[in-house]
């Protein structure tokens, strides 16, 4: 009988042992990259409001448009939501949803306000301290969702949203994953640049809490202005945020290549989404610029050099007229659009000469460029592409103007 028993306990131990080298490998394999996606705010917390739209809603149509991709085209990756509905939840509750899934990353995307309807453009967010005031705002206002919550002194350790002494614990705070979280901010921005057009507003620094308590490389994206009402049609039309989800797409391809190439791992063939030709990128925006009154422009700065139009005060720019139109299609390089009047001198047109403009819609469009030959016009479209990134080909028969499309036709 004793043999009988310690026969059954060897045995007992060799299984164990057989399942210890079996099953350990298997994890290993199935082991998969773990990227976590955060929709700012939800439910009774709308996040930022204009009279049109809500931050929240903006927010998830972005990051369910972002995990639908990855997931379409990383089958190693897993793709958690802190959220996939109108749904509330608390800093701290996301930034559990991070560290319970040991996420290898944590995607948080917001949108941004302002009280000047100009500001405008993207900007990503990593943890770290406020080194502007206008950072700090920021930081101070996605935290602000703390004071929804009953005794929140408590649950986050005396730290008061509003109070700009607590964010100087983040001057102390040593995270480790910052490297590689400003490294993945400043592919964003670069993809919001080259995919988007949009303009960038740079990688930054902030005392973010949810960022703060979540164990792995982090960013908090603002994907724009709901304040701006260009950006706002951008951010809420289907197109505008297929665009930025795709452009943060770009961003975790190189990201993940990286991440694969130092951790041994295999990398996967994924491919960034490429844009469509030159040609049909401005035929396409110029078409869906036509459909909307306003169009997503670059709104120039606040300045002291950029007057309203009165009578006492004329335009010295030359303005695009019947008489200096001509039949046959002409192409010229849309800047913006602003419903400023600006001196010929001004910072605001940042040392590009020779331009004009003409009213559409009540704004000012201010061009550079007119001929018939659209392979100059794009030339002088990438010439200018670094000080306006958002710059596009536009194009006029007479004094009408017309697609690019329709225009690139004509000269056929």
């Amino acid at each position: 009988m004793k043999i009988l028993k310690k026969f059954f306990l060897v045995s007992q131990c060799y299984l164990m042992l057989l399942g210890l080298f079996v099953v350990f490998p298997v994890q290993a394999q199935d082991a998969r990259f773990t990227v976590v996606l955060d929709a700012g705010h939800g439910g009774h917390d709308p996040g930022a409001m204009s009279a049109n739209s809500r931050e929240k809603d903006i927010n998830l149509a972005i990051v369910l448009d972002l995990g639908a991709i990855i997931e379409q085209k990383f089958k190693d990756v897993k793709v958690v939501y802190t959220r996939k509905t109108d749904k509330y939840l608390t800093l701290q509750e996301r930034a559990d949803v991070v560290n319970d899934h040991h996420a290898d990353l944590f995607i948080c995307i917001h949108t941004n306000a302002s009280l000047s309807s100009a500001a405008y453009g993207a900007e990503t967010f990593t943890l770290g301290l406020a080194k502007t005031r206008a950072n700090l705002d920021v930081a101070m206002r996605e935290n602000s969702v703390i004071l929804l919550e009953e005794d929140y002194r408590t649950k986050y350790k005396g730290f008061d949203p509003k109070s700009v002494d607590s964010y100087i614990m983040f001057e102390f705070m040593q995270d480790k994953y910052i490297d590689r979280s400003v490294e993945f901010s400043s592919i964003i921005q670069k993809q919001f640049v080259s995919y988007c057009q949009r303009s960038d507003r740079g990688v930054r620094q902030a005392g973010f809490w949810v960022l703060h308590r979540s164990a792995c490389p982090s960013v908090l994206v603002e994907v724009g202005f709901i304040s701006n009402p260009a950006e706002e049609r951008y951010l809420t039309s289907d197109q505008g945020q297929k665009e930025m989800a795709t452009a943060i797409f770009n961003a975790f391809v190189d990201y993940k290549r990286t991440h694969d190439k130092k951790s041994g791992r295999q990398m996967a063939s994924v491919s960034k989404i490429e844009q469509t030709s030159k040609r049909e990128q401005t035929a396409k925006a110029e078409e869906h610029n036509q459909r909307r009154p306003l169009q997503p422009v670059e709104v120039a700065h606040p300045n002291p050099e950029i007057d309203t139009v009165s009578k006492k005060n004329k335009i010295e720019a030359p303005v695009l007229t019947p008489a200096n139109a001509t039949q046959t299609p002409v192409f010229k390089v849309q800047l913006f659009a602003t419903l400023k009047n600006i001196k010929a001198k001004s910072t605001s047109l940042k040392g590009v000469n020779n331009t004009e403009y003409f009213v559409e819609d009540g704004m000012n469009k201010y061009t550079v460029g007119n001929d018939t030959d659209y392979k100059k016009i794009e030339k002088i479209r990438k010439e200018v592409a670094t000080k306006f990134p958002k710059a596009f080909i536009i194009a006029f028969v007479g004094d009408k103007k017309i697609t690019v499309r329709e225009a690139l036709k004509l000269i056929k």
